[in-house]
């Protein structure tokens, strides 16, 4: 019985500094983003502060068209971002516009950074829309 206890404690111990360790400079995974059934379209939403940002992750395939609408773009900028079988990522400029529209020319996954144009301390919430057609 002590064996088990002390098993149980040692391993929510482990978990425990895990959690921590994720929470203080971990690099978090990125949010999948996932269409309701019979949508093609999201709005994608977070609160960022200072030099903070948020990564999302959609899957596209070749020949189709996104569409990112973004109406606060003077307080946020975003970029998009191909990832390869290798997870490298081709690097694309940050976009401070209200819209953009692109063909897929590859099917795969693409990310979504959205980051705060302004190192303000205080956060705010900012809504992206992202379609697929």
């Amino acid at each position: 019985m002590k064996k088990l206890s002390f098993l149980l404690v040692f391993a929510f111990l482990a978990f425990s500094a895990m959690s921590v360790s994720a929470q203080n400079g971990g690099k978090a995974e990125p949010n999948r983003i996932q269409f309701a059934k019979g949508k093609s379209s999201k709005v994608v939403t977070g609160s960022l502060k200072g030099d903070e940002q948020m990564e999302f992750v959609f899957g596209a395939r070749a020949g189709q068209t996104v569409y990112i609408t973004n109406p606060d773009s003077d307080t946020f900028s975003y970029s998009i971002v191909r990832m390869d079988d290798e997870n490298v990522s081709y690097e694309s400029t940050d976009l401070a516009e209200p819209t953009l529209e692109f063909e897929v020319t590859e099917t795969g996954d693409y990310m979504l950074f959205v980051k705060r144009n302004a190192t303000s301390k205080v956060a705010k919430k900012f809504g992206i829309t992202l379609a697929i057609k």
